[in-house]
């Protein structure tokens, strides 16, 4: 495996359970929105592909040859979008799926969106406005960990002296207010895939 050099990103990250290798850095908010949407796709496919199968396995010896023959069509479809799917990331990312990926935001910004004149948040990042950046993979973990803290209590009556608090740190820290509309940017992501221990 080629070794990326890159300043402050660690070539190895250990959890508690695997341990991942830097296989690639993804450049440019697009081409990060672009991995991460690739992915969820291939996700839905795969399991659209399973549930599927399971549906044919499922079937009665009694079902119509038609019944069969509609759900194999559907699964060899679904089943070569898949590998067509595969073979992108692969080339691209050097994806696999025997293995388990972690991306991680080396560089991210947080933009605020734009509201039109009835208030409603404007979809078009080009109009948002950045309001905070996450220079390391830590300071936006910390964004995200208070941002979580406050989501789980804000509902909660009891607990509102604490949410005032969190929501305070919030603006103070990052400019975020929890009333407001956002998008969470990556431009540049660090991906790392499982290795052997």
């Amino acid at each position: 495996m080629t070794k990326i050099h890159c300043h402050g990103i660690p070539q190895r990250i250990v959890t508690d359970t695997q341990s991942f290798q830097l296989v690639a850095l993804i450049e440019g908010a697009a081409a990060n929105t672009q991995f991460i949407t690739n992915l969820q796709v291939l996700g839905q496919q795969r399991k659209a592909l399973e549930e599927l199968r399971q549906k044919l396995a499922a079937l009665p010896p009694a079902a119509s040859v038609e019944e069969r023959a509609a759900l194999q069509a559907q699964i060899l479809q679904i089943d070569s979008l898949v590998t067509k799917n595969v073979q992108f990331m692969t080339q691209h990312y050097g994806y696999s799926l025997d293995q388990n990926y972690l991306l991680n935001p080396v560089f991210s910004v947080l933009l605020k969106k734009a509201v039109d004149d009835s208030g409603k948040p404007i979809e078009d990042e080009t109009k948002a406005s950045i309001v905070s950046e996450f220079q390391t993979v830590e300071s936006y973990d910390s964004f995200q960990t208070l941002r979580q803290r406050a989501a789980d209590i804000g509902g909660d009556t009891s607990k509102k002296a604490d949410y005032e608090v969190l929501k305070k740190e919030l603006n103070d820290r990052y400019s975020f207010d929890v009333d407001s509309h956002y998008v969470l940017q990556v431009r540049k992501g660090a991906l790392y895939a499982t290795v052997a221990s």
